[in-house]
Parts: structure tokens; C-alpha cells; sequence
């Protein structure tokens, strides 16, 4: 028997199209709904959604006047950091004691071959680092320095500072440009002007669905490791059987610098400088334990420090496991870094120590 299919006619290719194209664009507006706002960057690089990992806890309010940040001629004390003091929150708990901070990323300081070699160190010749003459060179007046950088990169940073001399510092005013969601008191749901996009969507889904039937301890997504952890006593987020962690923080080398901390801390204090060094611990420190996972052998990094007494080192590591034990999400659970209340306890101790120092300095000999 001869079946003869009659062909589609354009009108009804067209009708067929436009439904086809208009029921892909409900099921994508509706996984931007769902899904919500990406805000985090662990979300965000491991195609998680934020509904299972965003943040639930309302954040204290910052104070917009405490975010001024100064230049180093005008600055008593001078922050060289990373992500985790861009957002400028931590040295509000400073601001508002009446301390001016000026706040400068490690990307600014920059070497001459660095300049000379697009950007690339000159490795073969390791000199001594000349950072207090570079800083009082810049225009630096003031007496102190917080020099924080995040524990998986902080022994690239030594060695990189210290395996060339005369540094030149450039440092630009910012005003929390880097990370202004900080200040913000509730998470954005949904954003019509900035959506995730399909393709995101479609590896959420997926992700979503995977973590459902995963049977193993750790569940990977590009670079970024979902670690079944008994979370809900600490995170706030939906999903807080899980919680989320980057590669890099399992893959760092065993911390064997503190040669070139010392030059540094050496060459700071012949300039009159005192520095405060603040290594602000991994999350996966912080959550999973000293060492957990890593690829390498560990070095407790804040134990080194306290054995040489001409180091200013407040022990982030035991004092942030304390703390997370108490405040929920400190850490944020979509994100590497410290939530709002992490950022002002963090200033809480800086301020502590900046005090400390200063009393020292003001008792009679």
C-alpha cells in the first residue's frame, strides 16, 4: 500500500517554527526564574544554580562613607591584598575608628622587567624585594601596612615579590567598584538586564539532576568540587548537604617561603613601616580541616608565622574555624569568599591588632 504524505505547506513550517521557538523561550525564562540570579562565583564557574546555593540570611548594612578608600599620600594605613579586600568592607571596622586606609591590589605592584617583559617576572635573577622604599617612593606617609592575600595563593605572591628589586607601585583611588554586591542586604533573585543565559541553564539542569542521584562524596563541575558535607549547622543555602569548593584550594604547594616573608617584613620595617600580615585561610580549610584533601603535604602556615616573633600574624585560620562555628554563612555558600559578616570580623581583628601595635609603641621604655 502507497502512503503519500502530503508536504507541509509554509504557512503551517511557519506556525510550527514560531510555537517551536516560543515554547524554548518559556522553558528558558522559566529556568532563569527558577535557577535564579547567578551571584556567586562557585556557582557560577561550576554551573550550579543559585535557588540550591545562594545565600538565605539577610547581611548587615554597610555604611557607604566607611567605603572611602584613600591615596597613599593621604592613607595612615595602606592595605596591599586581593579579592578579599577590593570589596572594601573589611576596612570599614577601621574607617569608622577614624584610621584612613588606602587599599591597593597585588596586581599593582609591578617590577621593572615585569614591565620591560610584558609581564613576565625575571626568574633566573632573584634579588631582594625593596617594597618599603617603593611605598615611601610612592608618596606613602603612613606607618602601617596590612598585606593579606588568600592562603592557595600567598606563596606565589613571596616569591614573586621577593625575587625582584625596586618595585614600582602604582595605586589608582577605588571606591568599591570590585565587588559592590557586598553592601547589598538581600540577594537579587531574578535580573531581567543581566540573565544566565541557556546554555548556563542547561548545564544547571543538568548538574541539578546529577547531584540528585550522586551516590559519591565528591561531585566535580569543571573546576569546581560539590564535597557532601553535614553544612546546614553552617550554610543557610537550600542544598546544604553540599557544599561548594574550588580545585585550586586542594592543589596548592606546600607553603616553604618564609625565607622571603622575612626579607619582606625586614625591608618594611627599615622603611618605618610595621606590616601586619593577614593570610585569610581557604574555605575548605576553614570548613573541611587543615589539610583536607590536598594534593600536597600541608604547612599550617599561621603555626610558621608564630614561631618567629618579629611577624605580625593574627591566626586566621583557628580564629575563622571558631567563628563559622558560630555565625552562619561566613563563608558565602555559592561563592570562595567571606560573606559580610566574615568581611567585618576580619576588621575586627585588624583593628585589634593595629591597636595592639599601637599601644606597644606608646609605652614608656
Amino acid at each position: 500500500m502507497n502512503i503519500h504524505l502530503k508536504p507541509v505547506s509554509l504557512r503551517k513550517y511557519s506556525v510550527i517554527l514560531i510555537y517551536s521557538f516560543f515554547i524554548m523561550a518559556i522553558i528558558a525564562w522559566f529556568m532563569e526564574f527558577y535557577f535564579e540570579k547567578l551571584s556567586g562565583d562557585l556557582t557560577r564557574a561550576g554551573s550550579f544554580t543559585e535557588r540550591d546555593f545562594g545565600w538565605q540570611i539577610q547581611r548587615p548594612a554597610i555604611s557607604s562613607e566607611d567605603l572611602k578608600d584613600y591615596s597613599l599620600a593621604e592613607a595612615d594605613v595602606l592595605v596591599i591584598g586581593d579579592s578579599f579586600s577590593m570589596s572594601h568592607v573589611w576596612q570599614t571596622k577601621l574607617a569608622a575608628n577614624g584610621l584612613k586606609v588606602g587599599t591597593m591590589h597585588w596586581q599593582d605592584l609591578r617590577s621593572p622587567s615585569q614591565i620591560l617583559l610584558g609581564g613576565l617576572a625575571n626568574l633566573a635573577n632573584p634579588l631582594r624585594s625593596d617594597l618599603g622604599d617603593a611605598l615611601r617612593t610612592a608618596g606613602f606617609k603612613g606607618r602601617y601596612v596590612i598585606i593579606e592575600s588568600v592562603e592557595w595563593l600567598f606563596q606565589e605572591r613571596m616569591k614573586s615579590l621577593s625575587k625582584e628589586s625596586n618595585p614600582i607601585v602604582k595605586h589608582e583611588v577605588v571606591i568599591n567598584t570590585s565587588f559592590p554586591l557586598y553592601p547589598f542586604t538581600r540577594r537579587e533573585h531574578i535580573s531581567l538586564s543581566k540573565l544566565n543565559g541557556v546554555d548556563w541553564g542547561v548545564k544547571a539542569l543538568c548538574n541539578k539532576i546529577k547531584l540528585f542521584f550522586n551516590s559519591s562524596e565528591i561531585y566535580s563541575s569543571g573546576n569546581i568540587r560539590a564535597i557532601k558535607f553535614n553544612g546546614c549547622q553552617f550554610f543557610s543555602h537550600r542544598l546544604c548537604n553540599y557544599s561548594l569548593f574550588t580545585d585550586v584550594e586542594f592543589e596548592q604547594k606546600t607553603f616553604n617561603s618564609i625565607a622571603n616573608v622575612l626579607t619582606v617584613n625586614k625591608n618594611l620595617q627599615a622603611a618605618g613601616i610595621k606590616p601586619i600580615w593577614a593570610i585569610v585561610p581557604n574555605k575548605s580549610t576553614v570548613y573541611l580541616g587543615y589539610g583536607a584533601l590536598n594534593q600536597y603535604p600541608y604547612q599550617n602556615i599561621w603555626q610558621l608565622f608564630a614561631q618567629y616573633p618579629e611577624l605580625i600574624t593574627p591566626d586566621l585560620g583557628g580564629l575563622f574555624i571558631q567563628k563559622s562555628r558560630i555565625i552562619k554563612d561566613f563563608y558565602m555558600p555559592n561563592d570562595t569568599h567571606l560573606s559580610t559578616n566574615g568581611f567585618l570580623y576580619l576588621g575586627d581583628i585588624m583593628l585589634s591588632e593595629l591597636r595592639k601595635i599601637q599601644t606597644n609603641q606608646t609605652k614608656p621604655m
